[in-house]
């Protein structure tokens, strides 16, 4: 844990959870190939698939080149077999993060942390989320392990949706709170025009709340069903959802 992660896990856990997550989705993806994606419009599992291989491989080139890659994407991604596609990007990003120090230099789009361990922590939440999108495919689901949820609530909260939004305002914004409360853990997130504020405390000002068990939470806020328990002005809610729509696409 740290100032900037007080919910972080670690590097060992979160390569754990990363492993584990990840042998669930390729366990899975032989049945979810060809069958649509409740949640991904437009998108099969072999989208999926591809999708999280060029995050992988994007964040191999990246740690490898101390920038970011450029050209991007490479040639031929889109007619690769799928399987064999995510086995290899899964195999070089393991190398490659394992080889390195998680406190190492490495460069990311989040200013506070240009470090290896970020990297580290974002693929366990990255393949958690997508892990799930394949399961989904396939007719099946199993949660999200609870540290890591709180943790990936945390992040998309805190390092996605808060901050300065003055150079794509939402000129609709209420300025209303609300709060997000799972694993005995509160956010109260304030939704202004060209500003998004998250606090890890309740202020009191809030007018609505949405709770839940810590995967429900998580996989609800990156868009993916079924909706926690609500509390409070329906409108809000949906307005935070919404503009996380907006941060994470």
């Amino acid at each position: 844990m740290s100032e900037l992660y007080p919910y972080g896990l670690g590097a060992r856990r979160y390569r754990e959870v990363l492993e584990e997550d990840f042998a669930r989705l390729r366990s899975v993806a032989p049945r979810a190939l060809d069958r649509p994606v409740p949640e991904c419009e437009g998108w099969v599992g072999a989208d999926v698939l591809r999708h999280t291989a060029l995050v992988y491989l994007h964040k191999v080139e990246t740690m490898r080149r101390g920038d970011w890659p450029d050209p991007w994407p490479p040639e031929g991604i889109d007619e690769a077999e799928p399987l064999g596609l995510i086995d290899d990007a899964h195999g070089q990003l393991v190398a490659e993060l394992d080889e390195r120090d998680p406190a190492g230099q490495a460069r990311t789009w989040w200013p506070p942390d240009q470090s290896v361990g970020f990297w580290v922590r974002r693929m366990a939440h990255e393949t958690s989320v997508h892990r799930r999108d394949v399961e989904s495919a396939a007719g099946e689901g199993t949660p999200v392990a609870a540290d890591l949820a709180v943790d990936g609530i945390d992040e998309v909260l805190m390092i996605m949706l808060a901050g300065d939004w003055s150079d794509a305002p939402v000129g609709t914004a209420s300025g209303a709170a609300v709060v997000v409360s799972s694993g005995g853990h509160d956010w109260e997130v304030t939704l202004g025009p060209d500003r998004v504020d998250v606090l890890r405390a309740v202020s009191g000002g809030a007018v609505a709340t949405v709770s839940g068990e810590p995967s429900e939470v998580l996989l609800w806020l990156w868009g993916r069903g079924p909706r926690p328990d609500v509390s409070g002005e329906e409108a809000v809610v949906t307005e935070l959802r919404g503009r996380l729509g907006l941060a994470t696409r």
